[in-house]
């Protein structure tokens, strides 16, 4: 399993569990906020959640934030393979 397919795995499996979205209706092309409908708070909760799953911080950029779902996974994927660089 590729980094980016683990991340996108554990970020639909957080967006349906944690943000009580419905997996059939999430796509790479969804923005979170317009689309899922993903308010400040349940965004800070999906960010925490990604957290855990890392266990490392994301270091989103704060004046260019992950928008859609391909962007977060993404940035979880690149997280992924830098921790697979360390160990």
């Amino acid at each position: 399993m590729t980094a980016y397919q683990e991340a996108r795995e554990a970020l639909v499996s957080i967006l349906a569990k944690d943000c009580k979205i419905d997996v059939t209706t999430i796509s790479d092309e969804n923005r979170l906020q317009d689309d899922l409908g993903l308010d400040s708070i349940t965004l800070l909760s999906l960010a925490l959640e990604a957290e855990n799953f890392l266990g490392c911080p994301l270091e989103e950029d704060p004046e260019n934030p992950p928008l859609t779902v391909r962007a977060l996974v993404e940035l979880v994927a690149i997280r992924l393979e830098e921790q697979r660089d360390v160990a």
